[in-house]
């Protein structure tokens, strides 16, 4: 894995140009509703007016600046009510703590350490496993050598989370209660204007009561850039990513065709514009094979939206539309099944997160409004079709959900409302709550038992 990330840096510098580092858990998306974006650290900066009721923050301020304690709980109540379209519902009650050690002894060596415990309680039929629970493990323990911010590079080795763009194709997938980690090594270069992120990683596979490993031969390479200076008022963020993956392993992505070697070239653009408009987009496009298949995917997402700033609450209106293609023609030895990769994919097509960024057709719109500062509320409506009926209906996971079916009458999976509040009394703690509910289409009606999916809950996050 050495000799590729050698490799790929010396790519990467040269595609870089006048590249600009995207921050780990950056995004630019506005209005990004639910807390899906992952926090870098579990600290609190600044001073503490709140005292013993954040405890690891009051003793951060006693601490010497080189060394830094932080924790985080979050508890979430949520119900699956008509699992699978059918007639089975579940409600459950998901916990997830973390601790992390943040140590910078100087300005070129820190080590960073967090574990985490995630769990379930009161379900029935929803299993007691990865992502819902994965007691303690740890979630990211690596170093860093250099300056994240200052020199011309830095280098991480170790188990760390990883959050670019939009996490659309890499991300932690946060509002999962174990979220995401890799084992990686990572090279940033940031000389003055010229910035990129060159990795090599191992998705961490979790497994409940053991310690965590990536499988063998699961690989991730890439070069992940973005440039500011290109598109005014605007970030563009180009990228490369080379996926390889065992064919004696079984994945939901490679659906046990054989050996992957994959590859994804794509962008995305984000920004505003006059008149208080402001935009979003990402297109990437994959090649490789996949067994005796040649890979030939791609997908778009394109959101559009307009902030009327002087209105109460400040409404933010947006439309959008996502794509990713499916497999038109099984029969064929072409693969056109997009894969999402390592997306967040909370939120990424509807809240409920019945469906993945492979083989989708979703129109989405949309307003957000901001009430007295601290108060955050979403309703947003989708309308979402299979890209082909010859091929399956896709979860967030990635993972087939539901077998192809072409001789259905219609490609329609229903129509989704979400209703989503947030409240954030202070940098310590959030609060949210929504309702969200998935009206059958005619596909979903021929092919399961078709009840209409609803998906309430709430959770409250207290970072100490």
């Amino acid at each position: 894995m050495t000799i590729r990330v050698m490799g790929l840096a010396a790519l990467g510098f040269c595609v870089a140009g006048a590249a600009l580092r995207t921050a780990a858990g950056q995004t630019y998306k506005p209005g990004e509703p639910g807390g899906s974006q992952a926090a870098t650290t579990l600290v609190v900066p600044g001073a503490n007016p709140y005292g013993w009721a954040f405890p690891i923050t009051q003793l951060d301020e006693r601490l010497p600046a080189w060394i830094r304690f932080g924790g985080q709980f979050r508890d979430r109540m949520e119900a699956s009510d008509h699992i699978s379209y059918g007639t089975f519902q579940d409600g459950y009650d998901l916990t997830q703590m973390r601790f992390g050690l943040y140590l910078q002894p100087s300005k070129w060596f820190g080590v960073v350490a967090v574990t985490q415990d995630s769990r379930i309680f009161f379900n029935q039929h929803v299993a007691p496993k990865p992502p819902y629970q994965n007691t303690w493990d740890f979630r990211e323990a690596y170093a860093r050598i250099g300056s994240a911010t200052a020199g011309i590079a830095d280098v991480v080795v170790g188990r760390q989370m990883l959050s670019f763009g939009d996490e659309r194709v890499i991300g932690p997938s946060d509002w999962s209660n174990m979220g995401r980690t890799f084992d990686v090594v990572r090279l940033d270069l940031h000389p003055k204007n010229i910035t990129a992120s060159i990795l090599a990683a191992s998705v961490i596979n979790a497994i409940d009561g053991h310690i965590d490993h990536h499988i063998e031969g699961n690989n991730l390479y890439g070069i992940y850039s973005s440039f500011r200076k290109v598109i005014p008022k605007a970030v563009l963020e180009p990228y490369v990513l080379w996926r390889v993956a065992p064919g004696n392993i079984a994945l939901a992505e490679t659906a046990g065709h054989g050996a992957m070697s994959e590859w994804t070239v794509g962008a995305h653009a984000a920004g505003a514009t006059t008149g208080s408009f402001d935009y979003d987009v990402e297109m990437n496009k994959q090649t490789g094979s996949l067994g005796h298949y040649d890979i030939d995917a791609w997908a778009g997402h394109w959101n559009v939206g307009r902030t009327f700033a002087g209105v109460a609450a400040a409404p933010r209106t947006f439309v959008e539309y996502n794509y990713a293609t499916g497999n038109r023609n099984p029969a064929s030895n072409t693969w056109s099944t997009h894969d999402q990769l390592y997306a967040s994919a909370h939120d990424k097509m509807e809240f409920a997160d019945q469906f993945g960024w492979r083989n989708i057709q979703d129109l989405r719109a949309g307003v957000q409004e901001k009430l007295a500062k601290r108060w955050q509320l979403t309703e947003m409506v989708n309308n979402l079709w299979l890209a082909t009926r010859n091929d399956a209906v896709y979860a967030s996971s990635g993972a087939a959900a539901i077998a192809a079916h072409p001789n259905a009458t219609s490609s329609h999976l229903g129509t989704e409302l979400d209703l989503i509040a947030v409240f954030r009394q202070n940098p310590h703690m959030t609060y949210g709550a929504g309702y969200c509910k998935l009206v059958t289409g005619e596909y979903l009606k021929e092919t399961t038992p078709g009840k209409d999916y609803l998906y309430p809950f709430a959770y409250a996050t207290y970072v100490f």
